[in-house]
């Protein structure tokens, strides 16, 4: 086949699986959902005593809202992030990966090299299936009687708050 007879069937192929081909569109949450929830994660906490940070990132673990109540200490606005950023990139709760790790100590150091974290408190945010972005709080240590670390209680206390708009 000669030169130009390639270029033309090349050329060709590219237009062909260019027209075939679209934009992907990503789901995230809104501004108005994502400071709702950080709200209601916030007044839970408050509620239970806890000074805390809370952060809600989107589907691509950008952070969309962060609230940092007086007397939280420093180091929760750069946990609560992270919580978030792992469950929404993980897609999957923070407690759960924690959890599935504890045999294995070193993935936290792993995790820790790439920006995440395998503590308690972040919670993937869905939508029809779809993890429409995070939620992450830091600074309310311990758990209640049933063992539930008050830092996934306040996380789902924000998702609940936005649960009619996620069905």
């Amino acid at each position: 086949m000669n030169l130009c007879l390639k270029a033309i069937c090349i050329s060709t192929l590219a237009t062909v699986g260019a027209a075939q081909a679209a934009p992907h569109t990503e789901r995230s949450i809104p501004l108005d959902w994502a400071l709702t929830a950080a709200t209601a994660a916030e007044e839970k906490c408050k509620e239970l005593g806890f000074a805390v940070t809370v952060t809600v990132v989107d589907q691509r673990a950008q952070p969309r809202v962060q609230l940092m109540k007086e007397g939280a200490f420093p180091h929760t606005i750069e946990t609560s992030r992270r919580k978030a950023m792992t469950a929404a990139s993980r897609r999957e709760a923070t407690a759960i990966i924690e959890a599935e790790n504890a045999h294995e100590p070193s993935l936290g150091a792993v995790f820790n090299e790439i920006g995440l974290i395998t503590l308690s408190g972040g919670i993937p945010i869905l939508y029809e299936g779809e993890v429409i972005g995070g939620i992450g709080i830091a600074g309310s240590p311990g758990e209640d009687q049933t063992g539930k670390e008050f830092d996934d209680i306040c996380a789902e206390a924000g998702i609940a708050a936005i649960a009619d708009e996620l069905e």
